[in-house]
């Protein structure tokens, strides 16, 4: 697979990375004014995950977003766009505490560039619980 078109082409590559480290993996969440790409839960812990294609800036202002939300917060990016984003906005990321992950597009393999760090601006608490009634409310409403 190479190169990604579009940010959806990303989801199955994150998702199965995170199942695989035992996340409980929820895609198109509600957080704040932004929808999360995908929210994973594990030990009573969020973890955010915004994906990208381009456009790093708008990536981190969501990420910002998440972290009123979730415990942590990653952006993630094709493997050949990473250079790009990493060179303009690593310090930003790391000031922030917001995670990076870079997806290979040869391989859909994914790599923690960034350790996220735990979000100090929570202000309220996503639970799988809810983001369950919301999914069911939603397809309901279909």
């Amino acid at each position: 697979m190479y190169p990604f078109y579009l940010e959806l082409e990303l989801f199955k590559p994150v998702s199965d990375y995170l199942k695989n480290q035992g996340y409980i993996v929820k895609k198109e969440v509600r957080i704040g004014y932004c929808r999360a790409d995908i929210v994973a839960f594990k030990d009573g812990l969020v973890t955010a995950v915004e994906l990208k294609i381009e456009n790093w800036k708008r990536a981190i202002i969501q990420a910002k977003n998440y972290q009123l939300g979730a415990d942590y917060v990653y952006i993630a990016f094709p493997l050949m766009k990473s250079y790009n984003v990493l060179r303009k906005a690593e310090f930003n990321l790391k000031n922030n505490g917001i995670g990076f992950l870079i997806i290979n597009e040869k391989t859909s393999k994914v790599c923690k560039i960034i350790e996220a760090k735990r979000s100090n601006r929570k202000i309220g608490t996503l639970t799988l619980d809810a983001v369950n009634k919301m999914h069911i409310k939603k397809n309901l409403l279909k």
